[in-house]
């Protein structure tokens, strides 16, 4: 080994190289995935974020879904208006608590939006089970890390 070759098979600055490149690459697509589901569905970025959270978790109340969207009540107000103006959720009474509403999906909407995500669904599902019982670990422990950078840097 000569004088100039590192010891340590890492790259010298892992800030650069091509993990960086893809997660890049990656952040990019799933970008530009948002826009396109954003105009298939007629549902702008915020709204889109409503959606994402109604279908992933459930009906939630108005002041529910500005507190996890990080946003103000007054702010997803308007943006409960304008999804309730183009038929992609309804307000509903609160089951236990007259004061409050819940804001449901509409029954279309997910199915709908599935047609345009399961090929993603699918896909991801098919890199998935192509991976050994090893590489998916190795693929979520790095997964799990990024995810607590991004926690960290937004202080959630």
């Amino acid at each position: 080994m000569t004088a100039n070759q590192p010891t340590d098979p890492r790259p010298a600055s892992p800030a650069d190289g091509p993990i960086r490149d893809q997660l890049r690459s990656l952040t990019r697509r799933q970008q530009r995935f948002e826009r396109y589901l954003g105009r298939q569905m007629h549902v702008d970025p915020a709204g889109l974020a409503v959606m994402d959270r109604l279908v992933s978790a459930g009906p939630a109340t108005p002041s529910e879904l500005a507190r996890e969207l990080s946003t103000s009540t007054a702010a997803m107000t308007l943006v409960i208006d304008r999804l309730t103006d183009g038929g992609h959720v309804s307000r509903q009474p609160h089951p236990s608590d007259r004061r409050k509403v819940l804001v449901t999906p509409a029954e279309h909407w997910k199915e709908a939006a599935f047609e345009h995500v399961g090929p993603l669904v699918e896909g991801i599902g098919e890199i998935t089970r192509s991976m050994t019982v090893q590489e998916q670990a190795t693929v979520a422990t790095f997964l799990e890390r990024a995810v607590a950078v991004y926690d960290r840097a937004t202080k959630a």
